[in-house]
């Protein structure tokens, strides 16, 4: 289910004994269970209840869910990462979900979407299984217009697509940034371009993505200028040297994996924009291309270390050896 259908439901006052959120983004995650929480507790006391299977036994888990209130006060259960949790209590656990307690609601975080295990297999039939992945490009800017209006603030569309490319891997990032920005404002009503560039270290980042973006594409002429700009006024070789790497990594991957491999493996160090044009920049390398690219690039790294190299003819040479 998409979350603004669960959402919808919420305010339908349609609440299920057992929720299963599925996805990396927090903001999402915590933007569900503010709602749950308003529909379900109303106007009564909210009492929810975190637990972490690293920090408590799956028996004390169990009976915490599982122990009747004489009292009937309501309470949200949050299991993070419910797998975790190991032999006779996973099973007392999924056989919690088909005969849940009244005057509770489970609610089970995991952060991967596409994890697979015995526990999740059992429960998904009797839970309700929300995608709070960080969404897509098109929801993405519905997202940020939501987050700028809700803090009675307006922005072009122009505002809304930097804000986007600058930190839209993530919606907790975005909601971070729009925050900030919104407070150094003040009371001014509208976002101006140049608020995004003069507190988001734009200007720096933009130079940045935009070389990546230039390498990527095979753009020779465009990578060399903004690749030389990059090396005179902000940067060295040595720190273009990780996310040029993870780039030609990311394109690695995508060329191995063919659809068997989850696309999300953590914390990658590229920006937005670019990382999710990897599958289109990959069709125009080929694998030779990006072994030798990545060949290139740990000999400039060995160099940078041990001996005196010139960074601008370093990533001219490497510039021109891998899309020249």
């Amino acid at each position: 289910m998409k979350i603004k259908d669960a959402i919808a439901s919420l305010k339908k006052d349609i609440i299920y004994p057992i929720y299963l959120l599925r996805g990396n983004d927090h903001f999402l995650q915590n933007f569900f269970i503010e709602k749950l929480s308003e529909e379900y507790f109303g106007s009564s006391k909210i009492e929810k209840v975190l637990m972490l299977p690293d920090d408590m036994g799956g028996k004390e888990i169990v009976d915490r869910i599982t122990t009747i209130d004489i009292f009937s006060t309501k309470r949200i259960f949050i299991i993070r990462d419910p797998q975790k949790i190991k032999g006779k209590a996973s099973i007392d656990l999924a056989n919690f979900c088909k005969n849940p307690v009244a005057d509770s609601v489970t609610v089970f975080l995991s952060d991967d979407w596409a994890i697979k295990s015995s526990f999740f297999s059992k429960v998904e039939t009797n839970a309700i299984k929300v995608d709070v992945q960080t969404p897509f490009a098109n929801d993405l800017k519905k997202w940020t217009k939501f987050l700028i209006k809700k803090r009675g603030k307006t922005a072009s569309s122009h505002v809304e697509n930097t804000l986007i490319e600058l930190a839209g891997d993530s919606l907790a990032h975005l909601d971070n940034e729009i925050e900030k920005i919104c407070l150094i404002i003040g009371n001014r009503s509208a976002i101006e371009i140049e608020d995004v560039e003069r507190f988001s270290g734009w200007e720096r980042d933009r130079q940045r993505w935009e070389f990546l973006l230039a390498l990527g594409e095979k753009k020779y002429s465009k990578a060399i200028f903004l690749g030389r700009n990059l090396i005179t006024k902000s940067e060295s070789m040595l720190s273009l040297i990780i996310p040029i790497t993870a780039l030609f990594q990311e394109m690695l991957f995508h060329k191995m994996q063919n659809g068997t491999f989850n696309t999300y493996r953590g914390y990658i160090p590229l920006p937005p924009s670019v990382k999710k044009r990897v599958s289109y920049f990959s069709r125009s390398f080929k694998m030779a291309e990006i072994e030798g690219a990545l060949k290139i690039l740990s000999e400039i790294d060995k160099r940078q270390k041990t001996t005196f190299s010139n960074d601008e003819t370093e990533l001219i040479q490497f510039i021109g050896n891998v899309i020249g």
